[in-house]
């Protein structure tokens, strides 16, 4: 699952949040650390543009109530705008049981009118931020007694790597942490393949002594049968002298 952020100053106290792909307890953190220092800044409206928002659990729900009471503290407040139906009817839900909920609007301009936005300009959906993946590359060896000069990098790469530095911080944190939970889920996935095939060597190892004991038994039994078939011998009878 995978959750693009984009935030967009469109005011001196505005701030629009763009929001593309799934929203779950997976990538709440990511949208968490952009929402979460809003209240301590001079920010007092956050337009959430849902419209490319194409799922949303009830971690993120409760995001954007806990941002929005933050923003109604200082005077203003958390709307989305063009929200998708499953959000559109989850936000209803939640306002049927707290009334004075987070507001909804079906476009832009009608969610900035509240606002200190006086023109807004639409620029289309937005697009997710590409990743770059770490790329290995190889460094030829200088040759004995001289020194070799370093082939300049492809554009397509100084520009990954440019972009790649202009992130902020809290992104290389986040695709750190996402790093470990794979680390650790590839570490549990084969400890737990260990575990699978020593239950298996061990069923195996049981089913082995209970076909031995059995055949114990048998013989056990068979040799039972040959002692009580096995014939007795005459006992010796004892002469008696005649007087």
């Amino acid at each position: 699952m995978r959750l693009s952020v984009r935030l967009v100053p469109v005011g001196a106290s505005t701030l629009v949040i763009a929001l593309t792909g799934e929203l779950d307890s997976t990538t709440g953190p990511v949208l968490a650390a952009f929402l979460d220092p809003l209240p301590a800044s001079a920010v007092k409206y956050v337009i959430v543009a849902a419209g490319d928002l194409w799922f949303c659990d009830l971690n993120g729900l409760a995001q954007f109530a806990a941002t929005h009471r933050a923003m109604q503290a200082k005077g203003g407040y958390l709307a989305v705008a063009e929200p998708q139906p499953p959000l559109h009817r989850l936000i209803a839900l939640m306002t049927e049981q707290a009334p004075g909920s987070i507001p909804m609007y079906t476009s832009m301009p009608e969610a900035l009118a509240g606002t200190d936005v006086e023109i807004y300009e639409t620029t289309g959906p937005p697009t997710p931020v590409g990743r770059h993946l770490p790329r290995l590359r190889h460094v030829p060896r200088p040759p004995a007694g001289g020194r070799t000069r370093r082939s300049p990098l492809p554009r397509a790469e100084r520009e990954a790597e440019r972009e790649e530095a202009e992130l902020p911080p809290i992104i290389h944190r986040s695709r750190t942490l996402r790093a470990q939970i794979a680390q650790q889920q590839q570490t549990m996935a084969l400890r737990l393949d260990t575990a699978h095939q020593a239950r298996t060597a061990l069923d195996s190892t049981r089913r082995l002594c209970g076909d031995s004991l059995q055949a114990m038994r048998v013989n056990l039994v068979r040799a039972r049968s040959a002692m009580d078939r096995r014939p007795q011998r005459p006992q010796p009878v004892a002469e008696l002298d005649e007087p």
